[in-house]
């Protein structure tokens, strides 16, 4: 069998001297791996997060088949003087490759991550990822309830998060339980989109998806790459 899809590279797993496993998160295939022959023409742009219209090959449909790509876009090589949105675009793809089912189509997601590596270039890097982050646990079944207090119902004011149940509480309610709740940044509930959160805004939220990506979606400690992502927030604040 055979299809053709665009996608972008997950990861790259060298497979002898002229052979890699490459992963690719498609538009409508979802995750899938596949053999690829490495050349001089192509080996400069087989990176994770370069995005390629990609063949996918193979005799059977449950074998691991053979790529066929040609380069669509390559932006790493904009991030190596920006560790930010390098240590971001690295989290990203680590997550789908760990989190995503095998050959599950996720177009949503999919088009939520292709905005985020647009956005890597622009000063919303840190905001589009946190986006990604709670719209990855959505698809994957764990959304959080970030709309209104899950108590009273309101609308406004809301500042925390129920580690327990991934629903949102306003001030009010959130006041007696100082400590025992996940902080909830305003920008994540703002409609304004133009605005850039602060580092602690930034901090607070990927504690906040950190949390329940480590407690639901992974069921186990986050990925080196995020716990990266997460201490350059950490260290940012402790120098300011």
């Amino acid at each position: 069998m055979e299809w053709q899809d665009d996608g972008f590279i997950l990861h790259v797993q060298n497979l002898g001297e002229r052979k890699q496993i490459l992963s690719l998160f498609t538009a409508t295939h979802g995750r899938c791996s596949g053999v690829f022959s490495l050349s001089q023409k192509n080996k400069g742009w087989v990176q994770c997060g370069s995005k390629v219209k990609a063949r996918w090959g193979a005799r059977l449909e449950n074998h691991i088949g053979y790529w066929t790509l040609e380069p669509l876009q390559n932006s790493t090589a904009f991030f190596l003087d920006t560790p930010g949105p390098l240590s971001a675009l690295s989290s990203a793809v680590t997550l789908c490759q760990i989190a995503l089912p095998e050959r599950h189509a996720y177009p949503y997601l999919y088009a939520r991550f292709e905005a985020f590596l647009k956005d890597l270039l622009t000063p919303y890097w840190a905001r589009s990822y946190v986006f990604f982050e709670l719209i990855l646990l959505e698809e994957l079944g764990y959304g959080l309830d970030l709309e209104k207090c899950a108590v009273t119902g309101a609308i406004t004011e809301l500042i925390a998060v129920s580690p327990r149940t991934g629903r949102a509480v306003c001030e009010t309610i959130a006041n007696p339980y100082q400590g025992k709740l996940l902080p909830l940044p305003s920008f994540i509930c703002e409609k304004n989109d133009k605005r850039i959160p602060e580092d602690q805004e930034i901090l607070d939220a990927l504690q906040l998806s950190g949390y329940f990506l480590e407690r639901y979606l992974l069921g186990r400690t986050l990925p080196s790459a995020r716990v990266r992502l997460l201490e350059r927030f950490i260290k940012v604040r402790e120098c300011a």
